[in-house]
């Protein structure tokens, strides 16, 4: 019988030990598949993703949905991912390797907390390797609102005789929370980017826009409701993006989420589906 009380509490104390608020680590993974329809023709982009991130003090989740807890604790990381893409039947089978790293750090000023990000990508499509470096700078103007403005640059490594152009992107995002009754919320994100695209065989050199808007209803602390809209403007080629998404913290320490997008582009015949599974981890 003592064994028995002793295995009890131990298991008891084992799940409030991972049911805790409180972590450092954080794991996702996700995996998606896109088809594309062109017509009379289409193909499919399976897509699988890895990474992590390291925080530099224990994030509290006490603070509102387990979604934002990060944003909501104004929270510094470093963080690394890896993406591996099988583009089927598109012009031709293409598999390509994407990898990288990035930190935030959040100044802790008593006035306006400052934000510093940077990011490094390597893309390795079979015709190039191409490296993305990311500055960003903001601020949080609240504890639930900020802004970062960042700037974007490429390097590419031509091979094959096909040069895709460097690229100067500049963008600004801003975000804002609003605590509703309980452990309800309801979270809003908007941007506007630039780039400006250097005369290459694919693009001739025309600039491009996106905007994006979207939302997230928080039902609870563990679960919430997304909408987002975004435009691609490339000289004349514009899409529409239409997505929804939701995401279920079935623990404090595991996540799920699920998430659809439609993509068309004006005055063609081309659209695209894109569904996304992906899970989290928390320790």
């Amino acid at each position: 019988m003592f064994k028995k009380t002793t295995i009890v509490a131990a298991l008891g104390l084992a799940l409030s030990a991972t049911a805790q608020a409180d972590y450092r680590w954080q794991l996702d993974a996700n995996a998606g598949r896109t088809n594309i329809d062109v017509g009379r023709d289409d193909g499919d982009v399976d897509q699988f993703n890895f990474g992590g991130r390291f925080y530099f003090q224990d994030v509290d989740t006490s603070k509102g949905p387990l979604g934002e807890a990060s944003f909501l604790d104004q929270s510094s990381y470093v963080g690394a991912g890896y993406r591996y893409t099988d583009l089927d039947d598109i012009v031709e089978d293409v598999d390509g390797d994407t990898y990288g790293i990035d930190g935030r750090y959040v100044l802790p000023l008593e006035s306006i907390p400052l934000i510093f990000e940077a990011e490094w990508v390597r893309e390795t499509p079979d015709f190039s390797d191409i490296d993305f470096y990311r500055f960003g700078f903001g601020a949080y103007l609240t504890e639930s609102t900020t802004v970062v403005v960042s700037y974007r640059t490429s390097d590419v490594d031509e091979s094959n005789d096909i040069d895709p152009g460097d690229i100067d992107a500049y963008s600004i995002d801003l975000k804002h929370l609003w605590h509703l009754s309980g452990d309800a919320a309801i979270t809003l994100e908007g941007s506007y980017g630039y780039i400006n695209v250097e005369d290459n065989e694919i693009n001739d050199g025309d600039d491009i826009d996106s905007w994006n808007i979207g939302g997230t209803w928080y039902v609870n602390k563990n679960l919430g409701f997304g909408l987002d809209y975004s435009r691609f403007d490339n000289f004349g080629i514009e899409e529409d993006t239409y997505g929804a998404s939701a995401e279920w913290f079935v623990t404090d320490g595991i996540g799920l989420s699920l998430s659809y997008a439609h993509s068309e582009i004006d005055d063609t015949d081309v659209e695209s589906d894109a569904v996304v599974l992906g899970a989290e981890l928390r320790f």
